[in-house]
């Protein structure tokens, strides 16, 4: 055999190999952001159709039998030791990948790739309607194909496990509830103290009515402080806000509150956190598995980090508010920055999880989480479920939910099958409260940057210590080697509660 490290060695074949696999699934991403933004209502079996066949072919070139062939050969090579680390990673991710699409028949893939593309157009009409009946059935479909996808990669495995196991690899619902019982109990207290504050804000500076055209500006002014390049994506408005694309292509949406111009303004911050993740991956890996993100909940923590960190902090509208009021003209002419920034901080139970605090928003990802857990478990019922999310929404959170809309029909996850989805956003934040502690470490003067619009600091450090990085390792091993600790809520709640007891006036 060729040594493994030349160029032309069936290591590069490999590679070529999976590339394809990887501009395929491009494909069917800028495919499914058509779908979600300019393409026609009746369009949607059309492209159902299309992504299945696109998903089948992705399928049959990741089981073909001549990529377990290379990989046997290139593991039994006598060079295989001197193999790089990130060399090692591609095969091991390309080994997993195979294994794990070799148990699954092309049928199931194209299935729940045609299925997902008629649940997501049903849902948003159910949506519209606020008529949970009219999307059940394409729920119930959706679900009973994961459920089979998970019974084929591992019928020993309770199906939850399995699926969460592909968002957040080395992470179980053991894993995941002990970290969800200590977000819960850790944040009671303040949840609590805060409701008992005497400094409430005026939610008012922030509820005015703000035209599109004035808010899509402010969307273009965002991505200019976030170093969001626009030569490599763009900002569109959609149903429910997502990021997609790759590398050099790499595209936001929103969608826009008339009334509230914080909504829209917070998921672009939030949305261009997850396209800094794309843009900045090591363009020497791309079209290579390691050249991806380690996985949803790192994701969710780049998102969240410019959305909260950056985008709720008072150092931000220091510099921000001035071009708020510039952009928006005599909306915004009164306000003044320090009850401004309490509003834009303003801590209520919502209905709306998007639309959620950092204090209350990981209550939303528990409720989504224990209702997904005994959907798999067969511990409720499809027609049961509007009744049990409004219930626990009531628990949990205090308020009463008056529609499907507002409620199990808010979000578009369950639509294209993205069952244990949801706990990737918590995690998220508890990733991303160990890396600002980290990075207060390195960076002691990062806000002071933020009072003159520069993020150049921050970006830089997110994109060393995690973009840069890409998939190269599991992600609780990435969390130990980015701030030499195992993951832990400890820094999360600890920022939480410095940070809102300031707001809120809290002994």
């Amino acid at each position: 055999m060729r040594k493994v490290t030349q160029e032309i060695d069936l290591y590069q074949t490999l590679l070529a190999k999976n590339k394809e696999i990887i501009l395929l699934n491009n494909i069917a991403m800028a495919i499914y952001w058509d779908m979600d933004t300019y393409m026609p209502e009746k369009g949607v079996e059309q492209r159902s159709e299309e992504l299945a066949i696109i998903s089948g072919i992705a399928h049959e070139k990741a089981i073909d039998p001549e990529v377990g062939a290379l990989l046997a050969e290139i593991k039994a090579n006598e060079n295989y030791e001197k193999l790089t680390l990130a060399e090692k990673r591609n095969i091991y991710l390309i080994q997993r990948d195979y294994n794990r699409n070799t148990k699954v028949p092309k049928e199931l893939v194209e299935a729940i790739s045609k299925q997902s593309a008629i649940g997501n157009s049903v849902w948003k009409k159910a949506k519209a309607e606020s008529n949970y009946e009219l999307f059940k059935p394409e729920l119930i479909k959706i679900f009973d194909l994961m459920k089979k996808l998970a019974n084929y990669l591992d019928p020993t495995k309770d199906p939850y496990d399995v699926l969460l196991d592909l968002n957040e690899p080395g992470f179980t619902r053991e894993v995941v509830d002990g970290l969800f019982d200590e977000l819960r109990d850790g944040l009671k207290p303040l949840i609590k103290a805060i409701a008992n504050s005497q400094k409430q804000p005026d939610y008012s500076l922030i509820q005015r009515h703000c035209p599109k055209d004035i808010q899509e500006k402010l969307s273009d002014e965002i991505a200019k402080v976030t170093n969001y390049d626009l030569n490599a994506g763009r900002i569109d408005e959609t149903e429910h806000p997502f990021t997609t694309g790759y590398y050099d292509d790499v595209r936001v949406t929103t969608n826009y509150d008339l009334e509230d111009f914080s909504s829209s303004l917070f998921s672009v911050l939030h949305e261009i956190g997850h396209a800094l993740y794309e843009q900045y991956m090591p363009q020497k890996h791309k079209y290579q598995p390691v050249g991806s993100w380690c996985s949803d909940g790192f994701h969710e923590s780049q998102s969240r980090f410019i959305e909260n960190f950056i985008g709720r902090s008072h150092e931000f509208w220091e510099y921000f508010l001035p071009i708020l009021k510039k952009v928006t003209g005599k909306i915004f002419e009164d306000v003044e920055l320090d009850p401004f920034v309490h509003a834009m901080n303003r801590v209520i139970p919502s209905k709306i999880r998007v639309e959620a605090d950092p204090v209350t928003y990981s209550r939303h990802v528990i409720i989504r989480h224990e209702i997904e857990k005994d959907l798999f478990a067969g511990n409720i019922s499809f027609d049961d479920l509007p009744k049990i999310w409004n219930d626990k929404v009531k628990e949990y959170l205090g308020v009463d939910v008056e529609n499907d809309a507002e409620g199990l029909l808010q979000d578009v996850h369950w639509s294209g099958g993205g069952f244990s989805s949801f706990p990737s956003y918590a995690i998220g934040n508890i990733i991303d409260g160990q890396l600002l502690w980290k990075m207060i470490q390195d960076i002691p003067d990062w806000r002071k940057d933020m009072k003159k619009g520069d993020l150049t600091n921050i970006i830089d450090w997110l994109k060393t210590n995690v973009h840069q990085l890409g998939n190269l390792y599991e992600p609780l091993d990435l969390v130990e080697k980015i701030t030499g600790e195992k993951l832990t809520t400890k820094y999360y709640l600890d920022y939480l509660r410095k940070e809102y007891s300031k707001i809120y006036n809290l002994k």
